[in-house]
């Protein structure tokens, strides 16, 4: 049985995607407009976390000062490890923490985030495990007017789009964790992108 989302627009929104992706395998996997705008919002002066590694891991180190970067799967961190150590990123921190626990908020992977001193941090890229406790936690640990980049944001909070798995734009169907979160950063500056296929959004602190 076809998936109802498996429309025409969303099959040609599929293709181009992964067209890009096979394209341009050094790019991060958020959508071209998000990548575009990282790429202008980024400092070179920058302190940067990302949440949950990946060939991103390499991009965001050529375009910050210092990124520290954090994962919960094993064999994927050997893989990330070497690609950094042949790319010779000596500006990152590369961390290997648990993402299981009792609760979300108990488990080394959040608590990271959670020692972090407030105000310390320039971006935050939140694209692993517990986004909703990570995105929490992150608010005060950003700077005034720095980022938090939540991938697949969709899939969490209300908006009008056409990817799949989509929340919709009815607040109400936000779980409790999402819920405190959006009203939170609702005065913040927000912008949305999207391709059609997944959702990033970026969330700039005021």
């Amino acid at each position: 049985m076809i998936k109802k989302h498996w429309s025409p627009k969303y099959v040609y929104n599929r293709l181009q995607n992964y067209l890009f992706e096979k394209k341009h395998p050094e790019l991060p996997w958020v959508n071209p407009t998000a990548i575009t705008l990282l790429d202008s919002l980024l400092s070179p002066t920058d302190v940067g976390v990302e949440m949950g590694s990946g060939r991103s891991t390499v991009w965001y180190a050529q375009r910050c000062a210092q990124l520290t970067s954090i994962e919960d799967h094993k064999e994927w961190f050997d893989r990330i490890q070497g690609q950094l150590k042949a790319k010779k990123c000596e500006n990152v921190t590369y961390l290997f923490k648990t993402a299981e626990g009792r609760s979300p908020e108990a488990t080394p992977y959040v608590q990271f985030v959670n020692e972090l001193p407030d105000a310390s941090i320039d971006f935050i890229i939140v694209d692993g495990k517990h986004r909703d406790a990570i995105a929490n936690t992150a608010i005060d640990k950003l700077k005034m007017g720095g980022i938090l980049l939540l991938d697949d944001s969709h899939r969490y909070l209300p908006y009008s789009t056409t990817s799949p798995h989509a929340l919709g734009p009815n607040p109400d169907n936000m779980e409790p964790s999402w819920s405190h979160f959006y009203e939170t950063v609702k005065n913040w500056r927000s912008i949305w992108t999207t391709n059609g296929v997944t959702d990033t959004t970026f969330f700039i602190k005021k």
